[in-house]
């Protein structure tokens, strides 16, 4: 049996179908390829708008209610997501009604009828209150290292907006956006679980086979971003320092994506892995300690995080230093490279039991343009070798693309050690040592 089948409709609305019979419920999601970085600053935040909006009743379904009810009784419960780059909506169905989740869909893409606005608006306004502080400083990580890595360039906006744009924002252009980026060439559905493809596609071209739209425009290309070290320090009187460190990428243009994976897994992936076991085990510095790879289209960034108390903050900042530049300097032990391939080859076996993995993997995969099958990453991630790893971190962790943000009770003696930390950091070139 294929891993997966695509199918495109005649209006361009493409349908990914993966057949998992072994399963008993399905996954139902629908991609939008637009998300922040299609937006001006005068409208940030619309992509996150539309999506609340879109549940607040479309066709057939006069209100939100009415679209949570229709999607529990198929066994869902009906969500979404917005990205840099997308918009997602997706549920848990029972399999013998996907075909009736594929039609809800349809009305909610296809048919908002843009109720509760006022109501909507207000609910947002209070989701992006939680990334401010009293003194109305934002102090949400994510956001700050975005405006860092990319200044004056939409993928540094807040994708949740700011509350001048989220005040400027109304049913026209709701509309106008609607109109532009909702449209079949934007828009993958994608269906896994114990389902039969020629019923799914049967049931797609029925809802969505009569969409019509005109092709959206491509977003703003990401911009260089400068030499570094760059450092944005917030205060906050909270009782932890919390702490991000980038490293920009090339994002999905690379063509070491489970390089990155292995990396990301050998520094932070599980107790053993290299940072939480200096950092909290051997330290005592922190209680977590996360490595995540952003990979965009043509941009992304390699980052740590971590929460410390404040008088952590220089040794925690100095373990991490130190741990990074040992992987600059030797490659990874055997046995951690063997633990990080080992726990990705599990992954993928554990995925074959995940349709909401499947979706993600195919459908997510083919509207980013980065479509991996199950033996390709098998095959791949099993001739990845400790030599290859080092080089990456060496190309990786280096001065000129590091990024770090701070946000919590610090003061300027430890922001001064910080940043003579960050000047010595990757000043020589690695000493390469050669197993055998």
């Amino acid at each position: 049996m294929p891993e997966y089948h695509i199918d495109t409709l005649t209006n361009g609305l493409r349908l990914v179908t993966v057949e998992m019979p072994h399963l008993h419920n399905a996954e139902l999601v629908c991609y939008l390829g637009t998300g922040g970085r299609n937006e001006t600053k005068e409208l940030a935040g619309i992509s996150h708008f539309l999506e609340h909006m879109l549940f607040r009743g479309a066709g057939s379904y006069a209100n939100s209610r009415a679209i949570d009810r229709a999607f529990e009784t198929l066994g869902g419960a009906v969500n979404a997501s917005t990205d840099a780059e997308s918009t997602c909506y997706h549920s848990r169905v029972h399999p013998d009604h996907a075909c009736a989740g594929i039609a809800i869909f349809a009305e909610m893409l296809r048919k908002p009828l843009f109720n509760d606005l006022e109501i909507e608006r207000r609910i947002i306004l209070e989701e992006a209150r939680e990334d401010y502080n009293q003194q109305g400083a934002q102090t949400n990580p994510d956001n700050l290292m975005a405006a860092l890595l990319w200044p004056n360039h939409p993928l540094g906006m807040p994708l949740i907006g700011s509350d001048r744009s989220l005040q400027t924002i109304g049913l026209d252009e709701l509309h106008a956006f609607h109109q532009q980026h909702y449209v079949p060439q934007n828009t993958l559905v994608t269906c896994c679980g114990p389902i039969d493809r020629i019923e799914i596609l049967a049931a797609t071209k029925k809802y969505f086979g009569d969409w019509n739209g005109i092709e959206t425009t491509a977003p703003l290309p990401a911009l260089a971003q400068p030499i570094g070290p760059h450092q944005q320090w917030t205060c906050d009187s909270d009782s932890q320092i919390c702490l991000q460190l980038a490293f920009p990428m090339a994002g999905r243009n690379d063509q070491r994506p489970l390089q990155f994976s292995l990396l990301r897994r050998i520094l932070s992936w599980g107790g053993s892995a290299l940072l939480p076991q200096r950092l909290r085990e051997e330290c005592g510095l922190t209680y977590a300690i996360e490595a995540n790879c952003s990979m965009l289209a043509d941009t992304g960034y390699f980052s740590i995080d971590l929460a410390v108390a404040p008088q952590n903050l220089v040794p925690a900042i100095d373990e991490t230093l130190k741990v990074l530049e040992r992987l600059r300097q030797s490659p990874p032990e055997d046995s951690a490279l063997e633990a990080a391939r080992t726990s990705y080859l599990y992954d993928i076996e554990f995925s074959l039991d995940q349709p909401e993995a499947m979706s993600v993997r195919y459908g997510w995969g083919l509207q980013a343009d980065c479509l991996r099958t199950l033996e390709q990453d098998r095959s791949e991630v099993k001739a990845i070798q400790a030599n290859q790893i080092q080089d990456l971190a060496c190309e990786l962790f280096n001065r000129d693309k590091l990024h770090l943000v701070v946000v919590g009770p610090w003061d300027k003696q430890q922001r001064t050690e910080v940043e003579q930390r960050l000047k010595a950091f990757a000043t020589s070139a690695p000493q390469k040592k050669i197993k055998g």
